[in-house]
């Protein structure tokens, strides 16, 4: 398994047991059933992604996708970079940079429109 799937899973689930369950599903602490944490099957419902899907990222054993990234982002009110491993020191400070900077300009999209953007960039990705 990849390390950095992994440390995202470690970080998703831990967004996962600090978000708490929507507010229709909620019982009051003491009450059969009360939980302080949303479910993954919650998660999954919140996202659109499936069950499995948000288990095998939890568990790190697939990296997800940007557009996965984006929407457990939003269902947890975090950040994207916040499910990210935190970065070397020795990593390049240009890579940073841009990565920033692709954020900065995707937090301004709709989310059809950074599929189509994402969409387009594969699309014209040379063959290596």
């Amino acid at each position: 398994m990849n390390e950095v799937a992994q440390e995202i899973g470690r970080r998703i689930r831990q967004w996962r047991l600090a978000t708490p369950p929507p507010k229709t599903r909620r019982k009051r602490r003491g009450e059969t059933g009360w939980r302080p944490h949303m479910t993954i099957e919650e998660l999954a419902k919140s996202t659109g992604l499936t069950v499995t899907t948000v288990n095998k990222l939890e568990l790190g054993y697939k990296a997800p996708r940007i557009e996965s990234l984006l929407l457990l982002a939003n269902s947890f009110g975090c950040d994207p970079t916040e499910l990210l491993p935190k970065q070397k020191a020795a990593r390049s400070s240009a890579k940073t940079e841009l990565l920033e900077e692709l954020h900065t300009v995707a937090s301004h999209l709709s989310p059809k429109q950074l599929r189509e953007l994402i969409r387009y960039a594969r699309e014209d990705v040379p063959e290596r």
